[in-house]
Formats: structure tokens, C-alpha cells, sequence
């Protein structure tokens, strides 16, 4: 199971994520939503017995969400921005860690390499949605713990940079 906090507004909700019997359930709250992939981005999303129908794709850096004929577009956040797990490393701009759970899928940087701040410096998938990984600070990259197609968690860095003073 994963947790994950996010913030509409000025409020605060934590959502829990894990797969039951093949299908990925998410609750918030006392809501919970079992949901099922159609087709890539094409979602049906089903509570208490009423199906909904669920498209998501990105464009420009921002997320569009049709729910049952209802557009959303969302912002992606900074790294700061991710919650409880990227608050933990508040203040570690030398070390770049995973916002969440997921899988490497492009490394944007090698080991020698000058970067500056926000910077991309990776893309993590996770819940088939790929978050971009922004550098916090300038310097040069000292080290790539992970390689393209390793699974990582919000516990390891798997970046490390040498700052500029």
C-alpha cells in the first residue's frame, strides 16, 4: 500500500493507494474508487456500484482529466510540492530522491554533468503517470544511484550533487 498527501484549496487529504484482486483501489477519506485501465489513459473508475468514465493525458506540463465529460487541467508541482514523503528531505538539496514510489524511466543526467536549478533531471513512473524530477540547486552530478528500469522508493537518493557554493 502507498500513501500519498495532496492539497486542493487549503485543504489537506491523504489518499491511500493498493491493488485488490487485480484492480488498483484508492480511498480517500471514506471514499473509495476501484479502477480498472480500458485502454492507455482511458480509466473506468467505480464507487459504491456507479461506473464512471475516467481520460487523462499530459500536455505542456500539465495533466487533462475528463471525468464523465468534465475537464480538469492540473498542474504539475515542484519537488517540494509532493508532500509528507519530499518533505522529509526538506533542506537536502545536495540529494535527489523520488517523489513517490515508482520506476526510472529516463535519466536526464550522468555522473560529471552541470546542472542548474530546476533543471530536469529525471522521470519517475509511478501510477502510469511519469513526474518530472527538477534539480533544487546548481552544481555538478557526483553520483546516479539508479539506472533506467529500476523500481525506487522515496527513502534512497537517487541523485547526488556536488552544489556550487
Amino acid at each position: 500500500m502507498a500513501e500519498f498527501e495532496f492539497i486542493i484549496g487549503d485543504k489537506t487529504y491523504l489518499a491511500e493507494l493498493k491493488q485488490e484482486a487485480g484492480t488498483t483501489v484508492i480511498k480517500v477519506g471514506d471514499l473509495k474508487f476501484s479502477f480498472k485501465e480500458l485502454s492507455p489513459g482511458h480509466f473506468e473508475a467505480t464507487n459504491n456500484g456507479k461506473a464512471y468514465s475516467i481520460a487523462a493525458a499530459k500536455y505542456q506540463g500539465k495533466f487533462l482529466i475528463d471525468i464523465d465529460a468534465m475537464l480538469f487541467e492540473v498542474s504539475e508541482s515542484g519537488q517540494e510540492d509532493f508532500g509528507v514523503d519530499a518533505s522529509a528531505h526538506a533542506g537536502e538539496k545536495d540529494r535527489i530522491y523520488a517523489p513517490m514510489p515508482g520506476k526510472i524511466v529516463k535519466l536526464l543526467v550522468k555522473v560529471g554533468d552541470r546542472v542548474s536549478e530546476k533543471q530536469p533531471l529525471m522521470i519517475v513512473e509511478a501510477m502510469k503517470m511519469e513526474n518530472q524530477v527538477n534539480s533544487p540547486a546548481a552544481g555538478i552530478v557526483k553520483a546516479v544511484n539508479a539506472l533506467v528500469g529500476d523500481q525506487v522508493d522515496t527513502v534512497s537518493a537517487v541523485i547526488e550533487l556536488d552544489l556550487d557554493d
